[in-house]
């Protein structure tokens, strides 16, 4: 799947030598369109010469000119003022002190060294928020804060895209900002030493050659080979030794694995937290609740409704929005079909824009269930960027299974897991090693191919890792190894909760002699910290379980408002 739908490309200095843009670098551009990609002008000049100068503007799917004050669209023919210029009377007083050289745009007003002196003479002298911008020998004065960044930005939101799916090339000190703001920054070999000291890639040709070349190996490899270098990294957690555990920062598809309560949701949590502060997309498959009340997502779906795919795809049009996907109204017979609907409407939408970046999908068991015949349809391809969490990998499509790339367990002997995932996949089994040091590791990543699994030290949530399983814990269907049973004293009953909405309810319909007997074993104490997950619940039931003064109906009533408190949900 294509990761870099957007070239964003200087003019002058860049595509253009002297203003002129050459065939062969026009030619290219073209290709570069038909190959499904978006080509963006971002230049310092007025946007007049531009359009004399440049009989193909058709080719740019948008323009930022005046070094990010205005846009303009070529198909419409619309411009949008990105910053209100200076008065009439600060441009005539730049002329009556000699600025004699001096150009003026919808806001930018330009001249030439060495006339900054006096510009900034007469910034000062009318108090404006203006900055002198540099472009070699020429000078900009732009309100604070205009740069061509700002005016990229501006371009790439109206149409839909993010800067990490963006590629920027230019050559002097005004195109710094723009290419900082992009995931690759490109130096064509003209370029400032200063700009290409800050390149990611730096050209072997000058101006439109070096474009031309760049173009072919956007079209050839869409810049795989940036992929491995450890900027392009995602971080995941940390090694025994300190550093930095990473994966590829996309491309690669992961399952996370372990048993039930291991930590697999915090760890996703985490993950998603990293991602968020880069700035790049996600959308989250939440069948039980832990994501609902993170931080800079949009939560959809309810106990009573399932989202509307239409809905979903709404909020990620916007490249800033992340969107929680609650499949808790949706019955465990119908996510697969539902989530097919949804992995085709995502897939459609990664295609065309590279968003969401990445796609995580807890319980993936009920999503994509081993059985579940329409998943062979998914390709690998599509599968990138996705992020798996199971307890159950054996249960889970072989489509997953089979173009999975890495295998992350968390557990406590992760080696168990990953040695099943392996046979699995028909995988020769990795050469596994203790930890480097005596401490209990309970993480250990491995990568398809791979010879040896990698121990690390999982990243902890900064949110406080969402809400445990919250909903589907109160009112959803646990499975049945996971649920509280009331047997009595004597063994005698048999009496599942599926939930603890009837935990609560099976409490108050049972004798007191069984509510009891279990009170003084302290089992229901047990099953919060060791089902459940919630300590601290957990030692708050257990301090009830101790109180020995309490009635049974007493004691029923307290436990049931602790769970209120903590798990009923606020809908």
């Amino acid at each position: 799947m294509m990761h870099y739908h957007i070239l964003a490309a200087d003019y002058d200095g860049t595509l253009a030598k002297d203003g002129i843009v050459a065939d062969s670098t026009v030619e290219a551009l073209r290709r570069l369109r038909d190959s499904g990609r978006k080509v963006l002008l971002v230049t310092g000049r007025r946007l007049e010469p531009v359009l004399d100068l440049f009989p193909d503007v058709s080719l740019f799917d948008l323009i930022v000119a005046e070094n990010g004050a205005l846009l303009f669209d070529p198909e419409s023919g619309e411009e949008t003022l990105l910053a209100d210029p200076p008065p009439p009377e600060f441009v005539d007083t730049l002329r009556q002190r000699g600025v004699d050289r001096l150009e003026t745009g919808r806001c930018i007003v330009a001249t030439w060294q060495p006339f900054e002196t006096i510009s900034l003479e007469v910034i000062q002298a009318f108090g404006l928020d203006l900055q002198i911008i540099f472009n070699k020998d020429a000078v900009m004065l732009l309100p604070s804060g205009v740069n061509k960044a700002t005016g990229l930005a501006k371009a790439l939101h109206s149409l839909g895209y993010s800067p990490h799916n963006a590629v920027s090339v230019g050559d002097a000190e005004n195109d710094a900002a723009m290419m900082r703001s992009c995931s690759v920054a490109v130096a064509v070999e003209n370029a400032l030493p200063s700009v290409k000291e800050m390149a990611d890639i730096v050209l072997s040709k000058p101006r439109g050659e070096g474009v031309e070349e760049l173009i072919d190996r956007i079209i050839q490899s869409d810049l795989a080979e940036l992929r491995e270098r450890p900027d392009r990294q995602l971080a995941i957690g940390s090694t025994l030794s300190g550093q930095p555990f990473s994966i590829p920062g996309y491309g690669d598809s992961v399952l996370v694995t372990g048993g039930p309560g291991g930590g697999k949701s915090r760890f996703a949590i985490s993950v998603m937290e990293t991602l968020t502060e880069r700035g790049e997309q996600c959308c989250v498959i939440d069948p039980e609740g832990d994501y609902q009340g993170l931080d800079e997502s949009v939560a959809l779906g309810t106990a009573d409704r399932a989202p509307e795919i239409e809905e979903v795809i709404g909020v990620l049009e916007q490249p800033d929005d992340h969107c929680i996907v609650s499949f808790f109204g949706i019955k465990k017979d119908d996510r697969p079909e539902y989530f097919n609907k949804l992995f085709r409407a995502l897939a459609e939408l990664r295609s065309r824009t590279g968003r969401p970046h990445w796609i995580i999908v807890d319980e993936a068991h009920y999503a994509a269930p081993k059985a579940w015949q329409p998943a062979e349809m998914w390709s690998g391809e599509e599968l990138a960027g996705f992020l798996f969490l199971t307890a159950y990998h054996d249960q889970i499509s072989p489509a997953v299974m089979e173009h999975v790339d890495w295998i992350i367990s968390i557990a406590k002997e992760p080696q168990q897991a990953i040695q099943q995932c392996c046979e699995i996949m028909g995988e020769d089994l990795p050469d596994f090693h203790p930890p480097e040091d005596s401490r209990d590791h309970r993480a250990l990543a491995w990568r398809r191919g791979d010879g040896r699994p990698q121990w690390f030290s999982r990243l902890s949530p900064r949110s406080g890792g969402g809400q445990r399983h919250q909903h589907s814990y109160y009112e959803g269907d646990m499975d049945e190894d996971l649920q509280f049973v009331f047997r009595g004293p004597d063994d005698e009953l048999s009496l599942s909760t599926a939930n603890l909405k009837e935990f609560i309810k099976t409490a108050k319909g049972v004798d007191d002699g069984t509510w009891t007997h279990h009170l003084r074993r302290h089992d229901y104490s047990s099953w919060f910290r060791d089902i459940i997950r919630d300590d601290d619940l957990a030692a708050a039931i257990e301090d009830i379980e101790r109180t020995q003064d309490l009635t049974p109906e007493k004691s029923r009533e307290l436990i049931a408002d602790h769970i209120h408190e903590r798990f009923k949900p606020q809908w």
